[in-house]
């Protein structure tokens, strides 16, 4: 809450919002969560931006914690869009998830597509066609939200959870993607000390970026 409290962005202010509340799902508190959607509403964040970074989060963070933020979202700004979206995926749902989503992976890692996709497949290739179809075709593609804004919430998140590997991995994908080197550092000391660990492992990660 004191991070949160002590948020002032002058720049880049709806995405540096967005990952504010992208680590407030990570933390999954109540009343930081509500906060992190009030600051969101003050930098004029639209509640379709907040919903599509709700939505990638259990990507990262699983469904426990995508469905609280869910709750207090929906307790925040009620949605007026009920109906249902349970229906069979059909054929050209699936291959348009496919295609964006080896285009979205190879944007996200460039040289390093073709070496992650050998290393996962040699663990699992159920795994990389997951993460292929699921992960960036399904979710990561979707036309809510620039590809930059979720590089940065998905930073944001994990420095969170301090994985070092994602961690990097995402960093670096958020330049890939068009992010600036500025806004990276600026996310990351938005969350400051308040992010344990994570927040240090970040500063790590961002020096070695600066260098290369």
């Amino acid at each position: 809450m004191e991070t949160l409290e002590g948020f002032r962005p002058t720049e880049d202010r709806q995405r540096r919002a967005l990952a504010m509340f992208s680590a407030a799902i990570a933390v999954s508190d109540a009343s930081g969560l509500r906060k992190s959607i009030e600051i969101a509403q003050v930098h004029e964040v639209s509640i379709e931006a907040l919903r599509e970074v709700l939505l990638q989060s259990y990507l990262f963070l699983g469904f426990p914690r995508m469905l609280i933020a869910a709750g207090i979202l929906d307790e925040v700004l009620p949605g007026s869009d009920r109906e249902s979206q349970l229906r069979p995926v059909g054929a050209d749902e699936a291959a348009r998830w496919f295609e964006r989503g080896v285009d979205l992976c190879h944007r996200v890692y460039r040289d390093n597509y073709q070496p992650l996709k050998d290393r996962v497949e040699s663990i699992s290739p159920e795994i990389f066609r997951w993460m292929i179809i699921e992960g960036y075709g399904k979710v990561l593609s979707r036309p809510g939200l620039d590809s930059i804004s979720r590089e940065l919430c998905i930073v944001s998140c994990l420095v969170i959870e301090n994985t070092e590997q994602q961690l990097f991995s995402h960093m670096k994908g958020a330049l890939n993607v068009g992010a600036s080197l500025e806004m990276l550092a600026a996310v990351i000391s938005d969350l400051g000390d308040g992010a344990g660990d994570g927040y240090r492992t970040a500063l790590a990660i961002l020096d070695k970026l600066d260098a290369d």
